[in-house]
């Protein structure tokens, strides 16, 4: 396929014409707004760290001499200094390496230990003794929750802007095949990634690659045979190779091409299933080899699985009784009928049981539902209505904020869910199933998961079966743990709810 004519190119294209990206404009802004962020936490929780152990935030912040004459104070700013160098150290000034999320708060964890660490040789070295292990524990932990906190806002902040189409990379996907073509529609589902698909070249393959497109959101700017002038005329910051469209020599010669340009250069691996933690890059021989961890699904991990949902079911139920006799009474203030409402569904390995939540509806609901069908906006098997006629006044507020899925936490005591996991399907839902859905009956159902954090009722039930299938793929303690304090946020936005 023959390259666009360069003056069609820029036209087709919105900002190709101007002299530098916005993303490299505010490139150093963004480094300068890290630094500055993680500083002013770094004094803060240091500071906070330090009124607590000693109850004085005077001029000198700590009272007690160290005894070659510092103080507190002093040992203050070296903790903030050594946190700074320990946070570069970690590459979390490095945007290029930076990890948004869960593999942020561990990087940050670590340099904050490091920090902690240089520390106390410092201070071995300097020869001062006497020096408050207490007070260093405590602005360890001070530290690392004020930079975590401090870098959620600016992550915030950035997806935020990037939403509305500022400070993204504008990228290039190289490939017309199925594999660039879900690259391009992941990442315009997802502006806030800062990865904005501007173009997609086209592979020679066409013999075996059925696709002369990327995405139908994204324009066909040219041919692979291209990349280099592409690049500088579109002012690309970040290429994407879809290795599945070329042979391995031609994605080194693209690589080769790209030197010299400044531009981020990105191999997609194929695997949209993996989580990048159970993936390890190491050379064998002079050979680069991508390791898959595999996943455990050992009666260790599930003892520990069940022991962690009876614990936190448990301590959850005691601690919102009062929350749950409130919505008790007032369900049953605003319309007739039972408090909890019972609803067969499917579980682990097909074995159905009757999952329990606080009625959000009029008792007659399930009558009704077939005369509202065609009003279904859901896809697959199915039924969602943003305006369902059926739920009451109460309902409405319940399920905004998901308070009526509460009472499935004596499914879980039963054992017939889990506190994370996939989405409980109905019986007719299970008929649909295929055999790649029926995949997400190997483990036990939950209250929340990963489609709970990524969109509940905005999902399609493709996106949904996606979604369970890549939790249960890389399923481990760690990421359950990690789901239930994304729900938190999640439900208190009600984003997605119905």
């Amino acid at each position: 396929m023959a390259l666009r004519p360069q003056s069609q190119i820029g036209s087709t294209v919105p900002g190709a014409d101007s002299e530098a990206s916005e993303f490299h404009r505010f490139r150093p802004a963004i480094i300068a707004t890290l630094v500055l962020v993680d500083l002013v936490a770094l004094i803060a929780s240091a500071a906070l760290a330090t009124y607590l152990r000693f109850s004085t935030l005077g001029v000198r912040l700590g009272i007690e001499r160290l005894p070659q004459g510092a103080s507190y104070y002093d040992a203050m700013w070296a903790f903030v200094a050594l946190g700074v160098v320990a946070l570069w150290r970690e590459g979390l000034y490095d945007l290029e390496r930076i990890t948004w999320g869960a593999g942020e708060f561990s990087r940050i964890a670590r340099a904050v230990a490091l920090a902690a660490l240089g520390f106390v040789l410092t201070s071995f070295w300097l020869k001062l003794p006497g020096l408050s292990r207490a007070w260093l524990l405590l602005t360890t932990a001070v530290s690392f929750a004020g930079v975590s906190a401090g870098r959620l806002m600016v992550r915030t902040a950035l997806r935020a802007a990037r939403r509305r189409g500022r400070v993204v990379r504008r990228t290039l996907i190289v490939g017309s095949n199925p594999e660039a073509a879900e690259i391009a529609r992941i990442l315009r589902a997802k502006p806030e990634h800062g990865l904005a698909p501007v173009g997609c070249l086209a592979t020679s393959h066409a013999e075996y690659l059925p696709l002369s497109f990327c995405d139908e959101g994204v324009p066909l700017v040219g041919e692979a045979g291209d990349l280099r002038e592409v690049v500088q005329d579109l002012k690309i910051d970040s290429v994407i190779i879809a290795t599945t469209a070329f042979d391995h020599d031609i994605v080194s010669r693209m690589i080769a091409e790209l030197r010299g340009t400044g531009v981020t250069i990105q191999l997609s691996s194929g695997l949209f299933d993996i989580l990048t933690s159970r993936v390890l890059v190491k050379e064998v021989a002079g050979i680069p080899l991508i390791t898959v961890r595999s996943v455990s699904f050992s009666r260790h991990n599930a003892f520990v699985k069940r022991v962690f949902d009876l614990v936190m079911a448990t301590a959850i139920v005691l601690v919102g009784t009062p929350v749950w006799l409130l919505v008790s009474l007032a369900i049953k203030l605003d319309s007739p009928g039972p408090v909890l409402y019972r609803q067969l569904r499917v579980g682990r390995g097909g074995r159905p049981f009757q999952m329990f939540k606080f009625r959000s509806m009029y008792v007659d609901a399930d009558r009704r539902l077939a005369e509202l069908r065609q009003m279904n906006e859901a896809d697959g098997p199915l039924f969602k209505m943003k305006h369902d006629p059926r739920v009451t006044r109460v309902g409405k507020w319940l399920r905004r904020y998901s308070i009526d899925e509460f009472p499935q936490l004596l499914n879980v005591l039963k054992g017939e869910m889990s506190l994370v996991g996939p989405r409980p399907p109905l019986p007719h839902e299970v008929e649909a199933y295929g055999d790649r859905e029926w995949q997400r009956m190997q483990v036990l159902p939950g209250m929340t998961g990963l489609w709970q954090v990524s969109g509940r009722s905005h999902l399609s039930f493709d996106e949904m079966i996606r979604l369970d299938l890549f939790y249960i793929e890389n399923w481990s303690v760690a990421f359950d743990v990690a789901l239930l304090v994304r729900t938190l946020p999640a439900v208190l936005a009600a984003h997605g709810a119905w």
